[in-house]
């Protein structure tokens, strides 16, 4: 796959992360304002991601503290993550790709935490973060082919 091709599929991945964090903070926001709001990811009562999206844990990861001013929704964390994923891919220069890739890691380290509380934790079942989950897995992928093919293209 070409640098341009690659670029492509990285930001149509992002935007899509953009998509779903965006509903994971409208889903947050209507479950803490709206007593007994039902989100369209609530399938039961394991399965409920509003219960995963008002626990202490939906807000700066869990452990930032909470007066703090980045103590904010972990999806507008998402959001920011993935709008600058989408600023990085319009650049094919090795040394943004690889910033691109450590944020990549990262994203993906952050996914194995959460996926660790949402399991182990929660004991819940939430399609929206395990999508995100997915979305940062694919993300992290195509950043390390797109990796691949810029260092060939070095050589």
């Amino acid at each position: 796959m070409k640098t341009l091709q690659q670029s492509r599929a990285i930001i149509a991945t992002a935007i899509l992360g953009v998509i779903v964090s965006t509903y994971a903070l409208y889903v947050e926001m209507a479950a803490e304002s709206k007593p007994g709001y039902k989100a369209l990811c609530d399938i039961s009562e394991y399965a409920s991601c509003s219960r995963v999206l008002t626990s202490e844990y939906s807000k700066g990861f869990g452990i930032i503290p909470k007066e703090s001013a980045l103590e904010v929704p972990n999806c507008i964390y998402g959001t920011l993550f993935y709008c600058f994923m989408i600023f990085l891919a319009t650049f094919d220069h090795i040394g943004v790709n690889r910033l691109q890739l450590l944020l990549s890691l990262v994203s993906c380290a952050s996914s194995v935490y959460l996926a660790y509380l949402l399991a182990f934790v929660l004991h819940d079942i939430c399609l929206v973060c395990i999508s995100t989950y997915f979305i940062n897995g694919l993300l992290l992928w195509l950043v390390y082919n797109k990796n691949k093919q810029l260092v060939e293209k070095k050589k």
